[in-house]
């Protein structure tokens, strides 16, 4: 008995019966769809660190949006030919001093939340770093449509985060197809 219970856990927590949930995503004005992240609020399951990469080129951060999972660290390289500095005021906040072209600095979110990343030298640069609790989230793409691969079955609620919007969070029941979640904001 024992081992026909480990046996059907197995089975459907594999890739195979994991699911995925689509959607788009309406944003008015539509100005702010490029800052705009849909996420899983919480996910069972214990998810290993991972190394993500942000540059600084061209005097932008690039990517201007990056999702992460708590426990992940964000290498910040700079391709200008000008020292940069990389800080966040937000949640337990973090400054990495300056970072001469052609070098990096790095830092591990060990807290979800949202972060500005800010250069101290120069005020116009600006982007996000999402921290999640599960590794479930999606910047939404041009046209407003997300995907989100891998999410085990279950029921969840999707957010949506925007840095100048809020929306309600959407419950939905994942099984081994697709699920969807859609999202109208206006200001």
């Amino acid at each position: 008995m024992k081992t026909a219970l480990v046996l059907a856990l197995a089975v459907f927590a594999s890739p195979a019966f994991a699911g995925e949930i689509t959607g788009k995503v309406d944003v008015t004005p539509a100005k702010y769809l490029a800052e705009t992240i849909v996420y899983v609020e919480k996910a069972p399951g214990t998810f290993p660190p991972k190394t993500h990469k942000m540059d600084q080129k061209g005097m932008k951060f690039l990517p201007h949006l990056l999702t992460v999972t708590t426990g992940d660290t964000v290498d910040y390289s700079n391709s200008d030919g000008v020292d940069h500095n990389v800080y966040s005021p937000d949640n337990e906040g973090f400054n990495l001093g300056m970072i001469a072209g052609g070098k990096t600095g790095k830092h591990t979110f060990d807290k979800p939340g949202t972060y500005s990343q800010l250069c101290s030298v120069h005020p116009e640069m600006l982007a996000y770093v999402f921290v999640g609790q599960n590794p479930f989230a999606a910047v939404v793409g041009k046209d407003g449509t997300y995907k989100l691969s891998g999410v085990p079955p279950g029921q969840y609620t999707v957010a949506l985060w925007n840095s100048h919007l809020k929306a309600k969070g959407v419950d939905v029941t994942v099984g081994a197809g697709k699920t969807e979640a859609n999202f109208s904001v206006k200001r």
